[in-house]
């Protein structure tokens, strides 16, 4: 019983420790997947800007300078747009891929807890099963020594009776 318990306790914590290494692994590889992504657009509008002030200094009047300035802010403002779309995607999946491994760590919580309900029920009936045995074994010798003290009993009132009549 105790082995298969120390089994099932094993298994479990197995089972606990690649799931944290599932999650560890997705953390990390979502953490620098945002993190590359957040740095190709920062750099993005960073050369956009210094393009744009390159440009400033060649523009030959105010319409020129707001026109330039809309198309680097639109330009900008889409990329961080896209960026957002693709960040909140792989959200998305990275929380589907996490619900994917809680539910088949809740799957074999679930298989672990019934198995040691199971060894617990076992061990259970295996010590009932003992314990009538030696139960029985007990009351079939007292019944057994009763049954020889009785004989003797018998045994020795027969003989005081044969004396007392022979007296």
């Amino acid at each position: 019983m105790q082995n298969e318990m120390m089994n099932i306790v094993k298994q479990f914590s197995e089972s606990a420790l690649a799931s944290a290494k599932k999650i560890g692994d997705l953390n990390m590889k979502t953490f620098e997947t945002l993190a590359s992504k957040q740095a190709e657009l920062v750099k993005s509008c960073v050369e956009m800007g210094t393009k744009n002030a390159e440009a400033v200094t060649k523009v030959k009047d105010v319409t020129e300078l707001s026109a330039l300035q809309q198309e680097a802010t639109r330009s900008c403002g889409e990329k961080w747009v896209a960026n957002m779309r693709e960040a909140t995607e792989m959200l998305t999946s990275v929380r589907d891929e996490l619900t994917a491994i809680m539910e088949e760590a809740a799957k074999y919580t679930q298989s672990g807890a019934e198995q040691a309900v199971e060894a617990g029920k076992k061990a259970a009936t295996e010590a009932v099963e003992k314990t009538t045995e030696a139960v029985e074994k007990a009351a079939a010798e007292v019944v057994e020594m009763t049954k020889e003290a009785a004989d003797k009993a018998v045994e020795a009132s027969k003989k005081v009776a044969s004396k007392a009549k022979a007296a």
